[in-house]
């Protein structure tokens, strides 16, 4: 047991987890010098909830067990440590670990490698949100002039840029991770595990985009459906209980916050210039906006209760960051509605509000992109 004593030498060591992890992971056993301490090959149980490690005959004294490995489901790299106690010597453990509980490090982390891996998330869901987003309004944008649908087509190709840019990133610096703490890759990889499967299918997803999109309703319509089935399949969703309820709540939560997003951008970005055009699509996103609202609200509730179940997540790293997502989500609603209340009284003057409204969904996005980091145990 993590953190326990132990008046005999134990013969193995086993960390059982409450999902399935993937077969190549890393267990060791660290001594007060801080030397690895020579034992048989790891091993994993048949249903790949539980590893192992045959331990030789260990002298009295404080020992760190380490692992890394990774989840299947969503492709979480998951680390911790704890230490044990050999011998009837009273002394204290030293330096006391995570314990065995699949979670990632917590968010106040100063690591920089923590850092950039939370940058690059927050760029590949923006990217993510907003090109799905812009792909489902292009049917209404075509109907505008030539002009308008250039330039719409132009900021589609920088949103598609943003999350290829983003994805690459991630599955980059995933790599580097996992060679880093002695995980290898099967010659199989991507297609024997789950999350890089789901890598690859969004990475050529990603690129045959830029080929394709915008010109069949179909094709864009198949596009950002398989895109955003893989994003919800490679997450939090397929880690918990009423999977495949998870996956469809997801996907609708996802794609409630594109319709939103990338909305609110296509205001921003052409209002100045195009401010008639804008007028015209606001009727419309206002009523898409108000139907994503009620989506996300409902989606969003019954994901926590899947997540976290019990309330005292609420004080853990990824409750704080939730009630955060949710006050900035109520300013949004709120300037959303002192926006159409300008609109039906005929005033022109709502551009700031609009940018206003635009800078705390980014902040949303960036925080969201934070909460799928995170596991909801934490």
């Amino acid at each position: 047991m993590p953190n326990s004593q132990h008046e005999i030498s134990p013969t193995q060591i086993k960390i059982t987890f409450n999902s399935e992890v993937e077969t190549n992971f890393s267990i060791k056993v660290i001594d007060e010098e801080n030397q690895v301490v020579e034992s048989e090959s790891p091993s994993i149980s048949d249903d790949r909830k539980e590893i192992s490690i045959q331990l030789p005959t260990l002298l009295d004294g404080v020992y760190k067990i380490e692992y890394y490995i990774i989840s299947s489901n969503d492709g979480h790299t998951i680390q911790g440590s704890y230490n044990i106690l050999v011998g009837k010597n009273n002394e204290p453990l030293l330096n006391q670990g995570s314990g065995n509980s699949l979670s990632n490090d917590t968010w106040g982390s100063s690591n920089v490698l923590e850092i950039i891996i939370y940058v690059l998330k927050a760029l590949y869901y923006i990217g993510l949100v907003l090109v799905i987003g812009w792909v489902f309004w292009w049917q209404t944008i075509k109907n505008y002039s030539i002009d308008i649908r250039r330039k719409y087509l132009l900021w589609g190709i920088v949103l598609q840029m943003v999350h290829l840019v983003g994805l690459i990133s991630i599955i980059l610096i995933q790599v580097d991770i996992f060679t880093s703490k002695g995980l290898f890759f099967t010659p199989g990889f991507p297609f024997d595990t789950g999350f890089g499967l789901f890598w690859l299918i969004s990475l050529v997803l990603s690129l045959i985009g830029f080929l394709c999109l915008f010109k069949n309703r179909w094709i864009d319509l198949i596009w950002i459906s398989i895109l955003f089935i893989c994003k919800s399949i490679n997450g939090h969703a397929s880690a918990f209980s009423f999977t495949e309820l998870s996956i469809i709540l997801n996907s609708i939560h996802l794609i409630a916050a594109a319709i939103w997003a990338a909305g609110l951008s296509f205001i921003v970005i052409f209002w100045r210039k195009h401010t008639l055009y804008v007028k015209e699509f606001l009727p419309s996103f206002s009523s898409n906006a108000l139907i994503s609202f009620i989506l996300l609200v409902i989606s969003g509730s019954i994901l926590t209760i899947i997540y976290s179940p019990r309330f005292p997540f609420i004080l853990g790293s990824w409750g704080i960051i939730l009630i955060a997502k949710i006050c900035l989500v109520a300013i949004v609603v709120l300037i959303a509605n002192v926006i159409r209340t300008r609109i039906k009284g005929s005033h022109l003057t709502i551009g700031t509000w609009i940018r206003i409204d635009f800078l705390f969904i980014i902040v949303i996005l960036v925080i969201v992109s934070v909460l799928t980091y995170l596991s909801p145990t934490q």
